[in-house]
């Protein structure tokens, strides 16, 4: 194995099994629009490594079935009723090798994520709102054949990813600000919880809420995840507030993700407002991808924002 010198075990081990910690972990990540698995597996390790993070998380720059945007209508999935096993579906099988490469670069004790969506973002994804819109306003049977199908294969492809290496996911939900709460309850929960179920006996599950967030949050307390991450740009509710609401989970946030350059005064302020309120407990995060042209100054000075939380606040940890 390649093992950099002076490796340390991941802070977000420490932090889920409530283990002292002088800083809180920190994840980065943005896209690298690479699709092939050697050089996506490359990118990742040497991302990871470059900028001291708590997880080498892999980013899903390979399309499982279509690219993002690529339909024009939900009705262009009404017929995805059945598939086979997770190797045949798609290039589902480029991403778990791209998995095992990743793995097979790192030590044993250092994380790998991988980044999943569950069956509506897929549909969100492919579709854009007007798709998920079309979903719900649509005939019933066809809605919830469709996502039952697809619901198998995240959580096939979770497994496999597991499987092959991952240490945990990354699961990305979409559709709590496109869709009505009763509608979401219906077409999105239940779908949320049969994908996420391939990763269950994963050691890590981090749940990230793709959109806004206008409230609703309870209905997340019982999904079988640890950390909860969220746009504080795009939503009305704050991490502050959302801890409240997801008592006994972990929050991921404080960096905003609508810039690429280095951590500004707003949020340096911010990501210390949180270290004050949460100590070490939380994980700084963009709430969602950084732009894809934010460089490695920029990285580094967002890096160093885990650091606030040394010394005067150690002691919360």
């Amino acid at each position: 194995m390649n093992v950099p010198n002076g490796h340390t075990p991941s802070p977000l081990r420490a932090l889920i099994r409530s283990e002292p910690l002088d800083r809180p972990p920190i994840l980065l990540w943005k896209h690298f629009r690479i699709d092939e698995p050697y050089e996506l597996a490359r990118r990742t390790v040497r991302f990871y490594r470059a900028h001291r993070l708590a997880a080498a998380k892999l980013m899903p720059d390979i399309p499982l079935l279509f690219a993002d945007g690529a339909l024009s209508s939900w009705s262009q999935l009404a017929q995805l009723r059945r598939f086979g096993p997770i190797e045949t579906v798609g290039r589902a099988a480029e991403y778990v090798r791209t998995v095992e490469l990743v793995r097979r670069e790192l030590d044993s004790d250092e994380v790998v994520l991988v980044t999943l969506f569950s069956p509506l973002a897929l549909i969100g994804l492919w579709c854009g709102p007007v798709g998920l819109r079309e979903l719900a306003e649509g005939e019933r049977s066809v809605a919830h054949a469709v996502l039952w199908a697809l619901a198998g294969v995240v959580n096939e492809l979770a497994a496999a990813c597991c499987a092959a290496g991952a240490d945990g996911v990354y699961y990305s939900c979409w559709g709590q600000d496109v869709l009505s709460s009763d509608q979401y309850a219906e077409l999105g929960v239940p779908y949320d919880l049969a994908g996420l179920r391939g990763a269950t006996g994963a050691e890590f599950r981090l749940l990230h809420l793709h959109g806004a967030v206008d409230g609703g949050l309870e209905r997340y307390v019982r999904y079988p995840v640890q950390a909860v991450g969220w746009s504080e740009v795009e939503s009305s509710v704050t991490l502050s507030a959302g801890a409240r609401v997801l008592a006994g989970k972990f929050v991921m946030g404080g960096i905003r993700e609508d810039r690429a350059g280095p951590a500004d005064a707003a949020t340096k302020a911010h990501v210390a407002a949180l270290v004050e309120e949460f100590g070490t407990r939380f994980v700084v995060a963009p709430g969602c991808s950084l732009p894809d042209g934010t460089g490695d100054e920029a990285l580094a000075s967002l890096r160093a924002l885990a650091d606030q939380a040394v010394d005067p606040h150690s002691a919360k940890a």
